[in-house]
């Protein structure tokens, strides 16, 4: 089966962590963002991928190389100019992702933690997909906050979508919002809705089609999501990603540790100090006089020395901590910028 990773994103909002990397390069417990949503799609069956690039596109390259495999044959598109957004960046690889009008292909972001807790949602989905015939299926989930933080997927009663944002009237007084959750189902008709450049396949190509009375339809699962857009965001969900990898026992814990086993470098490990959760990167140090609270994440070549305390902090790779640091991420010396948690609301709103 082929896919399509969205990989382009500038990351905006997750700077300045994202003035060093690409987003889908960024770690996340030890592991760059993009292989968490490359794990689900290699349990689906996927051994052809499309990755597109813009922004920090020697990092993506680097990371579709070491990804590429026997088993998986990676393409990389690049955008140069603009990102051309979801739709446009699909409409650019159809060189590899257009079949028959019997084919489909999957089309998921890559930059989403997200941890099914039904082992069997990913064959649901494409069964449902298939039985239905339909232009698109998208997987969504329950999200309290879908109509007024979030744009929803508006759908009947029967599953059919109806639309997209946030604004629920449009779309019938018996719809139902869901959250996106960032993968979706695309028949190779799919090209006959996207313009040429710039689209998002949401708003623009889907849109139309559910216009032209096709076929798109939800699969509904239950997933743990952890976001990670913006700096504040990404340490509460390594926070949570800790404590579920020490102590969860449902089906996300599994698919978390079962991601952690595949990705992970050789060295990583995590230990349960008398009062922190500690993640260890390969090649990091923690000074024997250094005291740690809370959570820690060292990520590779990372160093705390003597003097140091930590209390919920992350240290991006190679970075350095001599002082006291509580809620932030440390980022390396090229960066020299130190993000604290109290500071975060604003930028998490950018």
């Amino acid at each position: 089966m082929k896919a399509m990773m969205l990989t382009a994103g500038l990351g905006t909002r997750l700077r300045p962590v994202t003035d060093h990397w690409a987003k889908p390069v960024v770690p996340f417990l030890g592991i760059p963002l993009l292989k968490y949503p490359l794990y689900l799609l290699q349990e689906s069956g996927v051994t052809e991928l499309v990755l597109n690039t813009h922004y920090k596109s020697e990092q993506v390259d680097a990371l579709a190389k070491e990804i590429s495999s026997a088993n998986l044959k990676v393409h990389v598109s690049h955008e140069p100019g603009t990102p051309l957004g979801s739709g446009g960046g699909i409409w650019k690889a159809k060189p590899w992702l257009k079949g028959s009008d019997r084919e489909s292909f999957l089309v998921c972001n890559g930059d989403e933690v997200i941890l099914p807790k039904d082992p069997e949602i990913l064959s649901k989905f494409k069964a449902e997909h298939k039985k239905n015939n339909a232009l698109a299926t998208i997987l969504v989930m329950r999200h309290p906050l879908v109509g007024t933080q979030f744009g929803g997927v508006w759908c009947s009663p029967e599953g059919n979508v109806r639309g997209f944002g946030k604004d629920s009237k449009a779309f019938g007084a018996d719809s139902t919002g869901f959250h996106y959750i960032g993968m979706l189902l695309l028949n190779s008709r799919i090209f006959d809705y996207l313009p040429e450049g710039e689209s998002n396949i949401l708003y623009d190509a889907l849109a139309k089609a559910i216009a032209n009375k096709e076929v798109v339809r939800i699969v509904e699962g239950d997933f743990t999501w952890f976001e990670t857009g913006n700096p504040h965001d990404l340490l509460e969900g390594s926070k949570e990603g800790l404590e579920l990898l020490h102590a969860g026992q449902g089906e996300d814990a599994k698919a978390l540790r079962a991601i952690t086993k595949r990705f992970w470098k050789p060295g990583t490990k995590l230990e349960k100090h008398s009062e922190a959760l500690v993640l260890h990167g390969p090649e990091t140090k923690i000074a024997a006089e250094a005291a740690i609270k809370g959570f820690a994440v060292l990520e590779e070549g990372s160093r705390v020395e003597a003097g140091a305390s930590l209390d919920s902090v992350i240290l991006m790779p190679h970075a350095q901590v001599t002082s006291d640091k509580k809620n932030e991420i440390v980022l390396p010396p090229a960066v020299t910028t130190y993000l604290s948690f109290k500071k975060l609301s604003a930028l998490s709103r950018a």
